[in-house]
Order: C-alpha cells, then structure tokens, then sequence
C-alpha cells in the first residue's frame, strides 16, 4: 500500500511539473501568436513552429493528433493482420533469404510478453536502412508474434515524407502503427505529442534516435527526442536498446550505378542484438524533483542510450564473425 501511495504521488508531481514546464514553453514560443487554443484534457504540449500538415486518417482535434478510426473493431483487427504479416514476412526473409544470427532477445520477450506488465517499452536502435522497422521485428519468434494483442503491438516514428506520400502508402502505414513525423519540426511537433500518449497508455514505441538513415560504421549523435520521451512521460518506460548489422547491404542507399536499391538483396549476413533494460527511474525523480536541469537530464539520458547501444555494436562485430541462421 506504501508503495501504491508513493508511486500515485510520485506521478501527480510528474504530471503537476509538466503541465507547469510546457505551458511556460508554451508561452514563450507562441507569444506572438494571439490564437492558442487549450489543448484536451488540459494537456498543454509545446507546439513547433514549423507549419505541419497531419495525413489522414489521422488528423488535428483541439490541438492533438489523433487517430480515432483506432477504436474501431474492423480497423484493430485489419491492423492487427497488417503487422503480424508483416512481422512473418520479416521472419520467413531473415530464415529463408539471408544468413541470421540473433542474440539476447529473451529478456526483451520476457518483458514485452509478461501478462502483468502496465509500464510502456521503449526500443532503441540504430537505422541502417528504410527496411530496419519490419525487419528487425522478424528476430521475435513466431509463437510470441501470434499472441501479442493490438495493444501490445509496437508504434514507430516513420517520415512522413516517405510512408505518406498517397493515401494508400497513408493507409497501410497508419495500419502499421506508424506515426507520422516530419524531419526538422523538432522534437516539440505533434508525433512527438502522439508518441508520449501512447507510452502513457503503457504501450509500446520504437524509435531510430539517430533520426535518420545511417550508413556508415559511426553512431551518429542522438537526437534530443528521445530525452523528451522520458522525460515527458507519466507511465516511466522500460528502455531497451538494440542493435542491428547487415541491413544496409540488404537495402544499400547507394549503390555502384548511384542509384537507391528499392529490391532486397538476398544472401547477406545480419546480426540482431538485444540489450539490458536501461533503468532511468533515479534520474528521472531528480529531474522532476527539480534537483537537476532539464538540460542535463537530457543529455545524461541520450549519452546512456548512447553508450548501450555502442556496447552493442562491439558485441555485434565479434557475432557476426560467425554468424548463421538461428531464427526459431
């Protein structure tokens, strides 16, 4: 009961000291703006500057983004197909078409699977190629993929400007739990918004916190965004890094022509590595707490990441010295 007591206490301060923090931020960057309007249930989330129009079938209400065709019973169960197909056509590809090692995943499936759980999950991971997110997904074995429920399903940050470029691209995209986000809005526009709901709602959120594709053999510094993630969400999110190699020769952004590949390549060698759950519970109350500076919590937040997810990559080049299929 204590602990019940301290933890609702806990998140009443969290959600007492956001509201304050975002509605100063607020202020400051709209303050030549005369029209603000009070966001839903009295959330007030700092906006970007840059002019965003939100795809359908998502759309603007009172200030948020929301995809309301979400609760309906056909859309949960057509979106449910969408990324489970998706996830075994990403299994049967790692299997059947490339040489695959995968290591470390059990505490992830563990977490991920536990009936108990109500905390969110946050994955991190480098992004090596527009083919990363479903591919990566093919390393959960086929038995757990069959019993996840919608609502356990992962959400992603996907650009905008490649995965909603039509209605159709929209539709299949929404379908697959994609959020659409514009490159250089910043991490204050509204997918940011929409991904922090979706960690309060304890569910699921992937994101490639380099912020785009990167093909070369250096992490690239972390973007700040996933700082905010943490730092804005009420449900505190069970961070999980991992670490993927071999994709970029699947899916190369360059080739010998100097042209983009848009076909998989088949017969390469990749590593899918999962990392220990990161736990940010310490920092997170000295930061709400006000014992530390929104500054400093974002970077300590992103150079933790960082280094987890440099660990990974090390471990990731001596598996692959003897990599093979080991896909369940």
């Amino acid at each position: 009961m204590r602990f019940s007591c301290c933890r609702i206490d806990l998140e009443l301060q969290i959600r007492k000291n956001l509201e304050t923090r975002n509605r100063t931020r607020l202020n400051e960057i709209n303050k030549d703006i005369p029209s603000i309007k009070a966001l839903e249930n009295d959330k007030a989330y700092p906006i970007t500057l840059k002019q965003i129009e939100i795809p359908a079938p998502y759309y603007f209400e009172h200030g948020k983004m929301i995809l309301r065709p979400a609760n309906n019973r056909l859309w949960r169960i057509v979106s449910w197909c969408c990324l489970t197909f998706s996830a075994i056509l990403s299994k049967l590809f790692l299997k059947f078409c490339s040489s695959t090692i995968i290591y470390g995943k059990e505490p992830f499936l563990e977490v991920l699977m536990d009936p108990k759980r109500i905390r969110p999950i946050l994955t991190v991971s480098n992004h090596l190629s527009t083919v990363d997110d479903p591919l990566i997904w093919g390393s959960i074995p086929l038995r757990n993929l069959l019993k996840l429920e919608l609502d356990r399903m992962r959400w992603t940050l996907g650009a905008q400007e490649i995965c909603f470029t039509s209605p159709p691209l929209a539709l299949f995209f929404t379908l697959g739990q994609v959020i659409p986000t514009v490159r250089g809005a910043g991490i204050y526009q509204p997918a940011m918004n929409f991904a922090i709901d979706r960690l309060n709602e304890g569910k699921w959120v992937h994101v490639f916190p380099e912020g785009k594709v990167n093909q070369t053999m250096d992490l690239l510094r972390l973007k700040w965004g996933v700082g905010r993630l943490m730092m804005e969400s009420i449900n505190l999110p069970i961070v999980i890094p991992l670490w993927h190699k071999g994709l970029d020769k699947i899916m190369p952004e360059k080739t010998e022509n100097r042209k983009k590949q848009w076909i998989p390549i088949l017969g390469k060698n990749v590593v899918i590595i999962y990392g220990s759950p990161i736990d940010f519970k310490d920092i997170l109350i000295d930061y709400h707490e006000k014992r530390i500076e929104e500054v400093e919590t974002r970077i300590t937040i992103t150079e933790t990441i960082f280094r987890a997810m440099d660990e990974l990559q090390k471990k990731a080049e001596v598996l692959e010295n003897n990599s093979k299929s080991t896909i369940n």
